[in-house]
């Protein structure tokens, strides 16, 4: 009996435990295989592998996977699968040009035009290209700038206003305008509900004061977009709406959005007087209501601070140099301690010193850097020549593929300057320049299996100029694991160069970090945590040291491999004001041009280059600064083995990429830039009021 003589059952149950590489191997077998394995539960199945490994899918629009045909279905799973393995073996490519139909283009979402609007007819006279150029707000500075899906961005202006644009027909959908300077400090886009929620903020008082007298407004607003199933844009346009404000005292650091269904708003304050973090959070902003603790937990300079919510805990996620920190906070033990404000204008202060009532501490296992010689790979590039055959089959047009798709791996998010940290200013940047050679790293990184090895970039001297945290928002489907990635951008100054230097590190976690730890309910509540130091946990009591390592230890600790863009780098940095402040006030702290996604990073370097090899500028120009779009994609999350190391090539850090950039396209004038993984797609916007978005395959 051969496989194409089983029952339908017993062919599906063959196909759970077969990668999209061998489903395509069955197509090519026969009739009755290809029928078989071209269903929807298999590519359904497929689809969920990809987002267990916490790959977004390319769906358009606000759309769920219900909502796609089975035919979109498959050209999603194959078009995500594309992705991430072509993006761990070579460079993303700029998608082929091609005409469209009927305004549709099959490569990107990111390039579908409406047929009847001014875009279409500009598309129609300079031809059809690999990226698209819309317009920002005519007349505005773009401040801050994120997509919301493939078919909308979500623009904040220096003005203040908020902007939804339309990059299909290049005008705007809807504006908030409130009359003043504000700025956009957090945003989150909740699919199900095709809503976005953001927070825009203005300081009130102690403008060029860093300490306790500070005041700040907040406003939380609401966009709602009434999108069908299909992906394709509504006729009705999105429609901002109030939602709440509240004021805070103190240097807020973040602002969180964490549960908007519920309700919960987060913030952290750096508590000057003590230099402690204080935790403030509206547990119902329908309600003037609020707490506002002293956590007593440290403000380390080289601590990066997240917050997240599980299990009805806020958890206060700590990334210091070492080691990484979580403190639990129950909501229940929050609402103890909540208070009224007395009318609009009041401002909250702090009640109490609340320690947490858990704290689960993790080191991290820094890798070993050792030397290579120039002797080639034969496993790996013989690996490589097997995934690039499998690239050719992902793209054969005998394989099922049409149009559709487009999603937000996740949700935008808007990292406000650290409070305790400082750098220098940024070097020069004029001028502009693009390459598509690749660049290797020179050294090779051997995973630790033990947390011995040192750190290989401490503070000080390294401090960390900037910190992205990622979560996969999107879908939520039962099971999917609940994962963040961490991306800190390093910083060290020499001070006789007066240059800074820069390295990524990267790394996935969980909430919990320790999840034996977790379930043990090792308690924290009487670890003195006021004494400049972190809270102690005592897991080796909890866990035992007979105790046999368990799936979920190997995983918790798989998660704490550090990952490096080791080979130290030139940023480029702008400033969203003026050097120099009036009156004498403290400069605003330059921003990185650095973006992050589930896993990849994206920046503008300078090219350190030779003056004999300067190179031209678009106008003509001897260039001083030439600069350069760079990529690197790190080691995917693996639910079964925490990180997913690369053996083929000895478990090698990410490998940095030089990426195509448009002739239009200068990269000194770039303000703002931002990656979506899910559409291969990178959105830039320049001091022009242009906005490039350069899709990539």
């Amino acid at each position: 009996m051969g496989l194409s003589t089983l029952p339908y059952d017993l062919l599906l149950n063959i196909t759970t435990y077969l990668d999209l590489r061998d489903i395509h191997a069955l197509h090519l077998t026969c009739k009755s295989l290809y029928d078989a394995s071209t269903t929807r539960p298999v590519y359904r199945k497929l689809a969920n592998d990809l987002l267990r490994r916490c790959r977004a899918l390319p769906l358009k629009g606000f759309q769920r996977l219900s909502d796609l045909s089975t035919e979109n279905l498959i050209h999603s799973v194959n078009k995500a699968t594309h992705y991430e393995t072509a993006w761990r073996i070579r460079a993303p490519r700029p998608i082929p040009p091609e005409p469209y139909n009927n305004g549709i283009n099959s490569h990107s979402n990111y390039m579908d035009v409406s047929p009847t609007g001014r875009l279409a007819a500009r598309v129609q006279q300079e031809g059809n290209k690999w990226y698209k150029i819309v317009s920002a707000p005519p007349g505005e500075e773009v401040d801050w700038l994120s997509p919301i899906t493939s078919s909308y961005t979500l623009c904040a202006t220096k003005s203040g206003k908020v902007v939804c644009w339309d990059v299909q027909s290049d005008t705007c959908l809807a504006e908030w305008n409130p009359g003043a300077r504000w700025e956009l400090w957090k945003c989150r886009v909740e699919f199900e509900e095709r809503t976005v929620f953001f927070t825009m903020a203005k300081v009130l008082a102690g403008s060029y004061v860093y300490d306790d007298d500070r005041v700040m407004e907040f406003v939380l607003m609401r966009l709602t977009f009434s999108d069908g199933p299909s992906g394709e844009s509504s006729l009705q346009p999105p429609v901002f709406s109030h939602v709440t404000e509240f004021r805070t005292t103190g240097v807020v650091m973040n602002v969180f959005l964490l549960d908007p269904s519920e309700r919960l708003l987060s913030a952290f304050i750096w508590v000057s007087t003590s230099n402690t973090i204080g935790l403030y959070a509206l547990p119902d902003w329908d309600k003037k209501e609020y707490v506002f603790i002293d956590t007593g937990i440290e403000c380390v300079m080289s601590s990066n601070w997240s917050c997240i919510l599980y299990q009805q805990h806020i958890v206060i996620h700590c990334e210091e140099s070492d080691a990484a920190y979580q403190h639990f906070y129950p909501l229940s033990l929050l609402r103890t301690y909540t208070s009224t404000l007395p009318n609009a204008h009041s401002t909250p202060v702090i009640s109490c010193r609340v320690p947490p009532s858990r704290t689960l501490k993790k080191k991290f296992i820094f890798p070993l850097f050792v030397e290579t010689d120039s002797e080639p790979d034969l496993e790996a590039e013989m690996q490589s020549t097997i995934n690039q055959a499998f690239l050719q089959e992902l793209t054969n047009p005998n394989i099922p593929i049409l149009n559709g798709d487009s999603l937000n791996g996740a949700g935008p998010s808007h990292q406000a300057p650290i409070a305790t940290t400082s750098s220098s200013p940024s070097s020069s940047s004029s001028s502009s320049s693009s390459s598509s050679s690749s660049s290797t790293t020179s050294s090779l990184i051997i995973p630790a299996t033990v947390a011995d090895n040192p750190n290989p970039y401490p503070f000080p001297p390294w401090y960390p100029e900037s910190a992205h945290f990622v979560r996969q928002w999107w879908p939520s489907l039962p099971n999917i694991p609940r994962v963040s990635c961490t991306v800190v951008l390093l910083a060290a100054h020499d001070q006789q160069t007066h240059r800074t230097r820069f390295v990524l590190a990267q790394h996935y976690f969980r909430v919990p970090l320790d999840h034996t730890e977790w379930e043990n309910d090792v308690s924290t509540h009487d670890i003195p945590i006021s004494d400049g130091k972190q809270p102690q946990t005592n897991a080796k009591a909890a866990n035992g040291h007979n105790r046999a390592p368990t799936l979920e230890d190997v995983q918790d600790d798989a998660l704490m491999h550090l990952w490096y863009v080791s080979t130290p780098f030139e940023v480029v940095r702008v400033f969203d004001g003026p050097e120099e402040e009036e009156d004498g006030g403290m400069a605003e702290r330059p921003r990185p041009l650095v973006a992050v996604d589930f896993g990849h990073a994206v920046w503008i370097e300078y090219i350190d280059i030779d003056e004999d090899h300067r190179r031209n500028r678009p106008d003509g120009n001897i260039e001083k600064d030439p600069k350069w779009l760079r990529f690197v994609t790190f080691p995917p999350f693996s639910e079964e083995y925490g990180v997913e190391l690369d053996r083929s090539a000895g478990g090698t850090e990410g490998e940095v990429r030089t990426l195509e950039t448009p002739p239009e396209l200068d990269l000194g004038t770039v303000e703002t830039i931002n990656i979506d993984q899910s559409q291969g797609a990178i959105i830039l916007s320049d001091k022009s009021g242009q906005i490039f978005i350069l899709c990539y395959e």
